[in-house]
Parts: structure tokens; C-alpha cells; sequence
């Protein structure tokens, strides 16, 4: 009987235990992107974060929080969001000291357009063979860091087949997450160019959601299947202008942008970030063959160590 007991005492400390690590909070850094009105209801504020595709939401009884999420909206500083668990409803939202990384950022030079040559494929069977060659992190490794896996992808096409692919961020309006119940803001994967006959066409590689490569207005009317129209913009600014607009709106950017916040025209990235890559090693398991991160050295270019 006294094993028993204790055996019990074990098994209901082993419950309690994992019953607090699975409700502790889900915490992450991000910059916002905009803290406003929710259009579906008046207690609820919504707030953008640049890592974050999902909307989330600040009751607006949360003063503290609410005063915290516009004043680094205004700073255009880093903070820490935590949420309650399970949920996209914010707890709480803490401002961090993050000039360390604005310096850093800052200090990288400025990028023109014309000075990024990306590859141009001569067939789709090419498309096939990158599409096949990377992890496609589905089933219980998808997530919501489409930035973190079209990082991924990107930089393997460069280590693996040496081909510099671009990004596609398809950005969905206000309007259009009102009308379609929709709780994501943004998704991104990088996409290739192919050079035929009939002239050129891009062609979105995302196996996280595709079963092959697609043409890439068919992969932004997947994820925006139910908008009239779907505008092309070349920054986030552009996006919230059109927002009252509703459907979608495409923006295409280098391989080397990370998130949303990359799309500042004033100051994008002119190469691999360290931070970017670590950050992907973080938010995803090793690739298959890979065992962990460090088998695959390559992944990260020789000025990240």
C-alpha cells in the first residue's frame, strides 16, 4: 500500500508538472507593424507583429500593454510579446533594449534593385528537382514561421544547386480578413524565374502547402482564394494604403529578405544576415539528412563564424 501511495504521489507530480510547462505563456520578440481597431469587434485591438503571420489581439481594457504596443510602434522598437496560452490574445507586451540589432541593421549597406541578379531557370523541370530537394517541414513540424522555413529554403537553393531564388510576401488587408473570418496577415515563400518559349514565368516553390511548384498568381489565389483582386505594391506602405481596397496585396523582394520588416525600401538587406540564419537554426529542427544544425555547415556563410 505505501508504494502505492507513493507511486500515486509520483504520477500526480508528474501531472501537475506537465500541466505548468503546458500552460506557460507563448513569448517572442518582434517589431509592430500597426496596432489598431479590430473591424470585427470594438474590445479587441489588433495588432501586427513582423514575425508573427497570425493576427493577434489586445483586449482593449489592457491599458498597460496597449500603452506599451503603441509606444514602440511610434519608437519603431523590438518588444516582447507574450501571449495567453493557446490563444493569439496578448497578455502582455514589454519594450526591450534592441540597439544592438538596429546598429547592426543600420550599419548594412544600402541595396539597389538592379544590383541583385537572380537566377533564371531554362525549364520547370527544374523547379521540380529544387522543390523535391529541401525539407517541407509539414504535418507536426508546420508552424507558423513561413519566414523562418522560406529562409530556409532560399539559402539551401544557393548551398545546394547554387541558384538565387527570389520571395513572394502575399499580404492580406484588413477587409479581407473582416469578410473571410481570415487570421493570418501575411505568408512568403521564395519563387523562381523560368525563361521559355512563350517568355518568362515565376513559379513559387512552398511544400510546406503545395503538393509541387506553382505558377505564382495560382499559389496567391490559394492563400487568397476568395479576393476579387490581388495588387501588386512594392512596400508595406503601399499595403496599408490599399488596404481599404480589400483582397491581397503581392509584394516580391530579394532572397535575402527575412520578414515584413525587410520590405523598408529605404534600407533592405544586401546579403545573408547571421542573425536571419541563426534565427532559422533556431526556429526549425535540422533538415533531413542532418541530424542537427552543425552537420550542415554550409548553411551558414564563413562570416557567421
Amino acid at each position: 500500500m505505501k508504494i502505492f501511495r507513493l507511486y500515486a504521489l509520483f504520477v500526480l507530480f508528474l501531472f501537475q508538472t506537465n500541466l505548468k510547462a503546458n500552460s506557460l505563456p507563448n513569448s517572442f520578440n518582434s517589431i509592430l507593424f500597426s496596432v489598431e481597431n479590430s473591424l470585427e469587434r470594438s474590445d479587441l485591438i489588433e495588432v501586427l507583429a513582423l514575425t508573427s503571420p497570425k493576427v493577434l489581439y489586445l483586449n482593449s481594457k489592457n491599458k498597460e500593454a496597449l500603452s506599451a504596443a503603441r509606444l514602440a510602434l511610434q519608437t519603431r522598437s523590438t518588444v516582447t510579446i507574450v501571449l495567453d496560452d493557446d490563444s493569439n490574445l496578448i497578455s502582455k507586451i514589454t519594450l526591450i533594449d534592441d540597439s544592438s540589432l538596429t546598429n547592426s541593421r543600420k550599419a548594412t549597406r544600402r541595396w539597389a534593385p538592379g544590383l541583385y541578379s537572380p537566377s533564371v531557370l531554362s525549364s520547370y523541370n527544374l523547379t521540380t528537382q529544387l522543390f523535391n530537394s529541401v525539407d517541407s517541414y509539414t504535418d507536426s513540424d508546420l508552424s507558423d514561421d513561413c519566414y523562418n522555413r522560406a529562409h530556409y529554403w532560399a539559402r539551401t537553393f544557393e548551398v545546394e544547386n547554387n541558384i538565387k531564388s527570389m520571395k513572394v510576401f502575399v499580404l492580406f488587408t484588413p477587409l479581407y480578413r473582416k469578410e473571410n473570418n481570415f487570421n493570418w496577415w501575411y505568408h512568403v515563400a521564395p519563387y523562381v524565374t523560368i525563361r521559355g518559349a512563350e517568355g518568362e514565368e515565376r513559379i513559387v516553390l512552398d511544400p510546406s502547402y503545395e503538393q509541387s511548384p506553382q505558377a505564382m498568381r495560382d499559389w496567391v489565389f490559394h492563400f487568397a482564394s476568395k479576393a476579387n483582386t490581388c495588387r501588386i505594391a512594392k512596400s508595406l506602405y503601399q499595403y496599408q494604403q490599399e488596404a481599404a481596397q480589400g483582397g491581397c496585396v503581392v509584394i516580391t523582394a530579394s532572397m535575402y529578405h527575412y520578414s515584413p520588416q525587410d520590405l523598408d525600401p529605404e534600407n533592405p538587406p544586401v546579403g545573408w544576415r547571421c542573425e536571419d540564419l541563426k534565427a532559422v537554426q533556431k526556429a526549425l529542427r535540422a533538415p533531413g539528412p542532418y541530424s542537427n544544425w552543425e552537420n550542415y555547415r554550409n548553411f551558414l556563410p564563413d562570416h557567421c563564424y
